[in-house]
């Protein structure tokens, strides 16, 4: 297997929101909670610092809960990796003056709906206010300080109609990129919250059922190029497992090529590039798909 150029790292798997189709949010994660070992994290970028060009802060979680999310994001940047950080946001004016000088490369805000009363529908628990407010501070920080920011507005039915005034809130506050995204869902009763524009989802859905529109081949790139480490340093192959049902190994004890090189990580290769209809978490996968 090639050394990975990227890797995904959760900081932690607590939530400060309670999203429904979320495992973290809902409750449904099955896996012990946690938060990472900073000494964890240094070993794996000194481990692959040679060729890891992107590291992804977030798995399950609310990254911004880790009280040492600016030393991992410094000392990655340190080693000349790229940094990237996925947040819902609310807890990011409270930590904004500490951390401000030690933001992610790229910083992906989810903003899913304009006012309170849409926001919430999705995001319990949150403010759209607390979600204003980290965008109007970061745009005003200096071109150097900065990070790239996305955001990320993930479609439902219940926010669909909104699309169209994205664009205004991407001008006000300087936002790099706008991204409008499909939602995941796990069982027939969430159904209801997909948009009713087929082009936001990515189901085809038959009544009670639903299928990605994906076709699913027999091949990942994910897998190949690169692992997801959950909090206690037990590495899977995808941020698809979110319960971390194929646990390859464990980065604590060894190095993620020798996992990555280890005959049971090898074996999971040949069975998703031959039979990856037989894994579940394969079956809800949008690798292949244009609009995720």
């Amino acid at each position: 297997m090639p050394s990975p150029s990227f890797l995904s790292f959760e900081p932690t798997n607590y939530c400060n929101l309670k999203c429904p189709a979320c495992p973290s949010g809902s409750g449904k994660l099955t896996r012990e909670k946690g938060f990472a070992d900073f000494e964890l994290f240094k070993k794996i970028v000194d481990e692959n610092k040679k060729y890891l060009i992107n590291i992804l802060l977030h798995f399950q979680g609310e990254p911004l809960m880790h009280d040492q999310i600016g030393e991992m994001i410094n000392y990655a940047r340190k080693n000349k990796i790229f940094t990237e950080l996925s947040t819902n946001a609310n807890l990011l004016p409270d930590v904004f003056d500490s951390l401000k000088n030690s933001l992610p490369d790229k910083l992906i805000i989810s903003f899913d709906g304009l006012t309170q009363d849409i926001y919430c529908i999705y995001r319990k628990g949150g403010d759209i206010n607390k979600v204003f407010k980290s965008l109007e501070l970061l745009s005003g920080l200096s071109k150097k300080q900065r990070p790239f920011v996305e955001l990320q507005f993930l479609v439902f039915r219940h926010n669909e109609n909104e699309i169209s005034n994205l664009k205004k809130i991407k001008a006000k506050y300087k936002i790099d990129n706008l991204s409008l995204k499909t939602a995941q869902i796990c069982e027939s009763s969430q159904i209801p919250m997909l948009p009713k524009n087929e082009k936001y989802s990515r189901y085809i859905v038959d009544e009670e059922t639903f299928t990605p529109k994906s076709k699913l081949h027999n091949d990942c790139r994910r897998i190949v190029f690169g692992s997801v480490i959950c909090w206690d340093g037990k590495l899977v192959t995808c941020c698809f497992d979110k319960n971390a049902e194929f646990v390859m190994g464990d980065t604590n004890l060894q190095t993620v090529n020798e996992i990555r090189n280890s005959e049971k990580y090898k074996q999971f290769i040949k069975t998703v590039f031959s039979q990856r209809k037989s894994i579940e978490m394969c079956r809800n996968c949008t690798e292949g798909l244009k609009n995720e």
